[in-house]
């Protein structure tokens, strides 16, 4: 529909698996590893994101036959937003080699800084794709809906037949439901926000009692964060033990595995978009860590 076997892509690393395993499947994929910045703490409105893709890592994977750069924020998994002047920067990169953008927003409107949104790909560059569903950031799995937008007419009516092809329409009360929801946009999104500064704060509190155990700096947007273990037998033996010990599951560097790039090791995914769940999920986490890392405790 819009790559060949000719073209070249661009991926961030780590990702989302079927970010690189779909234009795998059609042509050459190259990764570009997610840099991790070393800064103070705090999480001031200063402070850089902890995670950032390097323009010059991007601009070096380039080719003559680059067709598509494949983006995801807020990022999964390390709830990293791409600076606003970076973004620009590369619309600019990309408008004048002719590159199309394809950006995965489906965490889009859970920010724990509204400013730090970024606008739609669709809306600002003429050759973006924006995603976006209802089941992310509106926390509306059920209804298996999703959209994409683009400037690009004759792209959209190919995405249009090919939708047609596979399906011959979607759920009607799905897309009633999807609309009440949309009308209530503002409303969901604060309280899902609600919902993860809170478990934001209890996580770091947790990670706060023991010092030295955990490398975290929150999100800046989404409800996953990929913190770094840096305790006694490392990230995997750390997200084995837990699981086994305490029944917490968290999902370790091996489960990011990459065929295009190397993933960071010892860090391990948290999700901490739902309530109850994750309150009891960090109450089992504080008594294994009281239970296994005593000596870590303030």
């Amino acid at each position: 529909m819009l790559l060949n076997a000719d073209d070249h892509v661009l991926v961030p690393v780590p990702n989302y698996q079927s970010a690189e395993t779909v234009p795998l499947s059609i042509c050459e994929v190259t990764g570009l590893p997610l840099r991790r910045v070393v800064s103070s703490p705090s999480n001031s409105e200063a402070d850089p994101p902890e995670w950032r893709l390097d323009l010059d890592d991007l601009k070096a994977a380039l080719r003559p036959n680059t067709k598509l750069i494949s983006l995801n924020f807020p990022h999964n998994p390390t709830g990293m937003l791409m600076p606003h002047e970076d973004l620009q920067a590369l619309v600019a990169l990309c408008r004048a080699k002719g590159i199309y953008i394809f950006s995965d927003e489906v965490y889009r409107g859970v920010e724990l800084n509204t400013a730090h949104r970024l606008p739609q790909i669709a809306d600002i560059y003429e050759k973006g794709i924006s995603l976006g569903v209802m089941s992310k950031a509106y926390g509306l799995p059920g209804l298996r809906l999703g959209w994409i937008a683009s400037q690009d007419l004759e792209l959209l009516q190919k995405v249009e037949r090919y939708k047609h092809y596979l399906s011959i329409c979607n759920s009607g009360p799905s897309e009633r439901l999807s609309l009440i929801a949309l009308k209530a946009l503002a409303r969901i999104l604060e309280r899902n926000r609600a919902i993860l500064r809170e478990n934001v704060a209890l996580l770091q509190r947790l990670l706060d009692d023991f010092p030295g155990l955990v490398e975290f700096r929150p999100p800046l947007g989404g409800c996953v964060a990929f913190p770094k273990f840096i305790g006694p037998g490392g990230g995997e033996k750390f997200c084995r033990l837990l699981i086994e010990d305490s029944g917490v599951l968290l999902l370790p560097s091996s489960i990011y595995v990459s065929e295009i790039a190397d993933t960071p090791q010892d860090h391990f995914r948290i999700g901490l978009g739902r309530d109850a769940i994750v309150k009891a999920g960090l109450t089992a986490m504080r008594r294994h860590f009281e239970k296994h890392y005593a000596s870590f405790a303030r």
